[in-house]
């Protein structure tokens, strides 16, 4: 085959398109990787937990809210009759707390956040800060946010749980950019 400029140049136009499609996968992490679409459409709702638990629940249930309330975007209160519902219980399954939600009203959402006494007490060493991480997490999804693979998220489940029982500075940009200053989510 002759030599041909137009050639040359279309070939080596095909390999650069074909090395930045093969690179963009490997660099580029989407905005909404961590995003759940399905968590609470405010993050100024409001929460209710069933009172009477012994002080090793009940201050990290309470420090928990307090702390993501600390974040200018977030207003979690604690209210009997309200659409989120916290409830510790025994539960069969392996995990240490869920997030479920649910519509009512014509689509407003509520959610249920369930604690698990049984694998929490047999996996704790440190069992309040435990308790925090998890409802901290729990609260977490509640605010829309996913898992992730960040050792330094309340998000990650790889986290040290007897030890991290605050929001990052990961979790805390996430929150910033899923909600407006209005409490409103923007997606």
């Amino acid at each position: 085959m002759r030599y041909s400029p137009r050639h040359y140049r279309a070939a080596t136009g095909v390999v650069v398109v074909g090395l930045v499609a093969a690179v963009v996968p490997l660099t580029a992490t989407p905005v909404s990787a961590h995003r759940k679409d399905y968590g609470q459409k405010w993050s100024n709702f409001s929460y209710h937990h069933v009172t009477g638990y012994n002080d090793q629940w009940q201050q990290p249930m309470t420090r928990a809210p307090q702390r993501w309330s600390e974040h200018a975007r977030v207003a979690l209160r604690n209210a009997s009759g309200a659409n989120c519902n916290v409830k510790v219980g025994r539960y069969s399954s392996s995990g240490y707390g869920h997030y479920y939600s649910y519509h009512v009203n014509g689509g407003s959402t509520g959610c249920y956040i369930t604690l698990n006494a049984r694998t929490i007490a047999a996996e704790a060493s440190r069992f309040q800060n435990f308790v925090h991480s998890v409802f901290t997490h729990e609260l977490g999804h509640a605010l829309s946010l996913g898992h992730n693979e960040r050792g330094d998220s309340i998000m990650c489940k790889c986290r040290n749980r007897n030890t991290m029982t605050r929001r990052q500075s990961h979790d805390n940009s996430d929150v910033t950019d899923y909600y407006t200053t209005g409490y409103t989510r923007k997606f």
